[in-house]
């Protein structure tokens, strides 16, 4: 319920306006009860993020991993639909880095549920696909080569901060870059 209530605000509000009070008239509780479950804004918000993320990004179940591994990569790297915050991912994305300072653990979990779960994911196919010998990693492990997969997928996070106009917007655009992204990665990655 709390969730729910921060998730809500997050999606309609800046999030300077996310308070402990707002979040609490929005679940319907007292301040004081909402404290007794998180202790402070920057542990709900992290919470609230890390429940985003899941939304966002999941592992493939067991009858997924029995694919081939381009297919595996591309459901892994196909956001799931979260249309209330198809609006304002940027906006927020802003707001947290202007956060940081302040309350640090808001970016480190934003970060480490959304972009470091996606990467944790991938790592995890890449490393099943070396056991397959479906590739090959040489002179990198499965952890950094995640990550580069998913900088080619997802993009220059700065830079859309920055230009957002030059963002993928469309899902279309989106899924054309994540194929092409897989496919050459992939053909890095092929046993010789």
């Amino acid at each position: 319920m709390v969730l729910d209530a921060a998730a809500a605000l997050l999606a309609s509000c800046r999030l300077e306006e996310v308070s402990m009070s707002a979040i609490a008239r929005e679940a319907g509780m007292s301040k004081r009860t909402l404290y007794t479950i998180f202790s402070s804004r920057e542990a709900l918000l992290g919470a609230s993020f890390a429940r985003i993320g899941r939304t966002l990004f999941r592992p493939l179940t067991d009858e997924e991993r029995r694919g081939p591994l381009s297919v595996r990569l591309q459901t892994l790297l196909t956001l799931d639909h979260a249309p209330c915050f198809e609006k304002m991912p940027l906006e927020l994305l802003r707001a947290v880095v202007t956060e940081a300072p302040v309350y640090p653990g808001i970016a480190r979990q934003l970060d480490s549920g959304g972009r470091g779960a996606l990467i944790r994911y991938v790592s995890d196919e890449l490393s099943l696909a070396v056991a397959r010998d479906e590739i090959v990693l040489e002179e990198i492990d499965a952890d950094l080569a995640a990550e580069l997969l998913v900088d080619m997928v997802l993009g220059d996070t700065l830079h859309r901060l920055l230009i957002p106009e030059d963002a993928c917007t469309s899902i279309k655009a989106r899924n054309l870059r994540r194929d092409r992204a897989i496919s050459l990665f992939l053909d890095g990655l092929r046993p010789r």
